[in-house]
């Protein structure tokens, strides 16, 4: 045998295990290898990049922007205001139904601010409800506080006002006009800003409370206007004449009365004397008939004081004027009977108090510089 051969050792095998350990080590490192490629083939993302805002349960985010509150207060605010102008056109219109309160002009302005407020409180609302979250926070929150304050404090008002009309029939034991008017509108001025008031904190137990609310409100404020139309403002057209007689009927007694004490005679008509306005227009539009007296002139004599000597000329007349509707007054009486003629011939109509129909006032005026 040959030596080199003898001396040449076999080289050991590789054992199983070894091969397992090998394969074990390839495999661990193929996971390494996917995720390397897979970071190299994917961008990296920024650290800072924002998260998405949560949702609330609607859908609708919880955060507000300034444009949202905005809309939100003026909301607010103009269904406040459209309740406040409702609380006096209801208060007319319930007067002038149960008492016959004349409301004037009032009634004109309370129907115009209520037609205007209306329209701009609905559209508000409509575009507000789309953007309403279901929970306010923030800012969102303080303004729907504020506001919902400010409409529980004004319904207890009206709840004390109907109590205290309740209690004040019981006590006094008359069932006054005045009590039931007070009552009534308080009652409905109460509902009023319950409902607001439930508007304004959005109760979410509540479906489409946006909704109904505005359908109240345009069925609330339709039926006052109605009424009020109906009732106090047909019953201003029809007296509107009475009023326009009323309030210048003392301007034309006060030109008759200069006309007489320049000219020292009494006007032929009405034609002489110097009127300008609503005054001017009463006698444009026949409203006034003058009456010169027959005896339109006596002549007087001071017996006392300095001027005992001196004379002086009272001139009588009458201006008539024809009604609508009787007027009446606590402190004046239109059929009040008198004994003498300085009595009954006034210096100035007193027109707070009249029949319907036709009725004449007795004047006269008094010229000292005859």
């Amino acid at each position: 045998m040959d030596p080199k051969e003898t001396d040449q050792k076999p080289e050991p095998s590789e054992t199983n295990t070894d091969k397992d350990k090998h394969k074990t080590h390839h495999s661990s490192d193929a996971p390494d290898q996917a995720e390397f490629n897979q970071q190299v083939s994917q961008p990296s993302q920024p650290n800072d990049a924002t998260p998405p805002q949560p949702a609330g349960p609607s859908g609708q985010h919880t955060n507000s922007s300034a444009g949202i509150i905005v809309l939100q207060w003026l909301t607010y605010a103009f269904w406040g205001w459209t309740v406040l102008a409702m609380s006096f056109l209801t208060g007319t219109v319930i007067s002038s139904l149960i008492s016959g309160t004349e409301p004037g002009d009032f009634i004109a302005y309370s129907i115009a601010s209520v037609l205007v407020l209306l329209p701009i409180s609905l559209v508000t609302d409509f575009y507000y409800s789309k953007h309403e979250p279901d929970k306010k926070t923030g800012a969102s929150s303080i303004v729907m506080v504020i506001h919902a304050v400010i409409f529980a404090l004004c319904g207890i008002a009206a709840l004390i006002g109907a109590v205290f009309s309740v209690v004040t029939m019981l006590i006094s034991g008359s069932d006054s006009e005045g009590n039931q008017v007070a009552f009534v509108t308080a009652i409905i001025i109460l509902a009023l800003y319950i409902a607001t008031f439930l508007r304004t904190i959005n109760l979410v137990h509540i479906n489409n409370i946006q909704k109904i609310y505005r359908i109240f409100m345009s069925v609330a404020v339709g039926l006052i206007v109605v009424l009020g139309i109906v009732g106090p403002v047909a019953a201003e057209r029809a007296t509107k004449n009475d009023r326009l007689i009323e309030k210048n009927l003392s301007q034309i007694s006060s030109a008759v009365n200069s006309y007489a004490g320049n000219n020292n005679q009494l006007p032929s008509d009405l034609s002489n004397v110097d009127l300008i306005g609503d005054a001017q227009k009463v006698v444009d539009m026949d409203l006034v008939r003058y009456v010169k007296e027959e005896n339109s002139s006596v002549i007087q004599r001071s017996e006392t004081g300095i001027a005992r000597d001196s004379a002086y000329k009272t001139y009588y007349y009458q201006l008539c004027a024809t009604y609508t509707e009787e007027a009446e007054s606590p402190y004046y009486k239109y059929d009040t009977t008198y004994y003498s003629r300085d009595n009954e011939y006034k210096t100035y109509p007193e027109t707070s108090s009249h029949p319907a129909g036709e009725y004449c006032y007795k004047l006269k005026t008094v010229d000292y510089n005859y």
